[in-house]
């Protein structure tokens, strides 16, 4: 059949994003944090918007503010995406019909009354002592690569030698194991490789170890160690400029036993830096680097470590004793020691997260006897169009000026953020109003009465989208008498005891962890221990394996690990 091109005319209808409606449903996933930095810029790039009052230095704020919260009434909400759009397009086309009768004056006074979108009643009181910022409380730590790359700089290197080592802790992660081989390291910096050969050739180098070629392609990766492993087509689309590095055939590419040799001797050095077991490749190189720190390289410990490490995290000392002809005695001694070291070198300089501060964008609280919803607007920068741009249009021509075309754009974008900043803040009351629902008993009496929750329950209840409550509980938290809580906290799966009834998940969770705190560590819990325990005395039916996934969230270690021996 013969290809030919024709033209057609079809008629269809399609949504179209404006940036308008992309603008406000980003609003809508932004965190507090995120929101604050976009009306800071917008203040910057739009001149007709600038700051307002701040409403929380009036006096006697906080009871006006709380108690309208709960008893006025939201208007109409823009929920989704086509509730946006056609109000959008019913703007722009109200726009074109009366584009001729346009009164400006008229039009710049009625877009001021967006500039209290903020009003009173979404307020709740706060100090008027503005808090130090993040940064100037925050202490400056060193981090593991500068603490390495200080004590590179002290030692007597060549530079080929300090270059190679510079590459190396490049590769160090802030646990301090090396994620990268010697292989790949050679691989990547090709320029290097060749510098290293050429000095070998000249007979620059130090005197080398012998490398075992199993070293070659050990690295850390994602809490193991892994080999690096290629096929055919990695091979294939290796770049060009590496190719002098392999030898021709079909086999892996073979590099130079100088150039590994070299890049294992600076590793060795940087293997004797602080902390003790930097560098390593494994769990079981870091532990023997720290034994050899000790002058344990020859002692049972030591050989514990190289052979029997899988026994070792199974705690099975009386076969690691029997192996090893040892008294049972002596195992338990070179074990406390092993426990004793550090698996993880760089820890002290991981910068620690303690003080992120968290700012809750709504409030629940209880106020005689009932519970309310209050948003938080303390600290967010208030919006209005400028005064100024008032009275500057009242001197300008009627017809035919640029700048006053200037100014009404940046009014209407200006006005456009300030309806959507609105929307955003309204969504997120009646989003919290309906978890409140939900979730009263929660709110009551804790953990243990909450109730499984979807994103449809809560869409369905305040007429809205599915995607509109996964955007606005985003990044959203929420100050409870129970604590503070992100709000899809509160969006749990349960687990079905029939009867139509189900128990949450994260109740479930908090159980099992409350149980396994209070365990005999000399004979921990199983997981079908777990099981039975949480039917016999809460009548909740969780299976073995949930017991096992819930356990592995928490970050608890099955029960043969969490066994203390003595």
């Amino acid at each position: 059949m013969a290809m030919q091109m024709k033209m057609q005319m079809k008629m269809s209808q399609q949504l179209i994003m404006t940036p308008q409606l992309q603008q406000a449903i980003k609003l809508l996933q932004l965190s507090r944090t995120e929101l604050e930095e976009l009306i800071e810029q917008t203040l910057i790039e739009n001149p007709v918007l600038e700051e307002g009052i701040d409403m929380d230095t009036y006096p006697n704020k906080k009871d006006e503010s709380t108690e309208t919260v709960e008893t006025a009434e939201s208007p109409e909400v823009v929920s989704d995406t086509e509730d946006f759009e056609t109000a959008r397009e019913n703007e722009i086309e109200n726009e074109n019909n009366d584009q001729d009768e346009i009164d400006w004056q008229q039009y710049i006074e009625q877009v001021e009354q967006f500039g209290g979108y903020q009003e009173r009643r979404y307020n709740i009181s706060s100090d008027d002592e503005e808090s130090p910022s993040i940064e100037s409380t925050a202490a400056q730590t060193e981090s593991l690569a500068d603490h390495l790359i200080w004590q590179l700089d002290m030692q007597d290197l060549s530079p080929l030698e300090y270059r190679t080592g510079a590459f190396i802790i490049g590769n160090i992660d802030e646990d301090g194991f090396l994620v990268t081989s010697v292989r790949e390291l050679l691989e990547s910096q090709s320029d290097l490789y060749d510098q290293i050969n050429l000095c070998h050739k000249k007979g620059e180098l130090p005197e080398l170890p012998e490398i075992d070629k199993e070293l070659m392609d050990l690295r850390f990766q994602s809490g193991k160690t892994t080999k690096k492993k290629k096929n055919k087509e990695t091979d294939v689309a290796e770049s060009e400029e590496n190719k002098h590095i392999r030898e021709e055939g079909p086999n892996r590419p073979e590099l130079s036993i100088a150039a590994c040799s070299f890049v294992e001797y600076v590793l060795g050095i940087i293997q004797q830096f602080n902390p003790n077991g930097v560098g390593a490749r494994s769990l079981q190189e870091c532990l023997l680097i720290q034994l050899n720190f000790l002058g344990e390289s020859q002692n049972l410990s030591a050989r514990i470590v190289k052979n029997d490490m899988p026994l070792l995290e199974s705690k099975d000392l009386k076969k690691i004793a029997r192996r090893h002809k040892q008294d049972l005695e002596n195992v338990i001694e070179s074990y406390r020691l092993i426990m004793s070291l550090e698996p993880k070198p760089g820890r002290e300089f991981i910068s620690n997260p303690s003080h992120h501060y968290i700012i809750p964008d709504v409030y629940i609280y209880q106020k005689d006897d009932e519970y309310k919803v209050a948003l938080n607007s303390a600290g967010m920068p208030r919006l209005r169009i400028s005064n100024y741009y008032k009275d500057l249009s009242n001197s300008m021509e009627e017809d035919g000026s640029l700048t006053k075309e200037y100014i009404l754009e940046k009014v209407k974008a200006g006005q456009w953020l300030l309806k959507s900043i609105e929307q955003r803040q309204k969504t997120i009351y009646r989003v919290t109003k309906s978890i409140l629902r939900f979730q009263k008993k929660f709110f009551e009496h804790g953990i243990h009465f909450l109730r499984p929750l979807v994103l449809k329950d809560v869409a369905e209840d305040i007429d809205v989208h599915e995607s509109t409550v996964s955007r606005i509980t985003t990044n959203k938290y929420v100050h409870t008498p129970q604590g503070i809580f992100e709000l899809k906290y509160f969006f749990t799966s349960g687990i079905d005891q029939g009867r139509g009834d189900a128990v949450s998940s994260k109740r479930i969770k908090d159980m099992i962890l409350q149980m396994v705190q209070k365990e005999n560590l000399k004979s921990p819990y199983t997981d079908l221990q777990i099981a039975d325990i949480l039917e016999k005395q809460s009548g909740i039916k969780v299976a073995r394996r949930t017991v096992a996934k819930y356990r592995e969230a928490l970050n608890i270690l099955p029960s043969n690990k969490r066994k203390q021996l003595f």
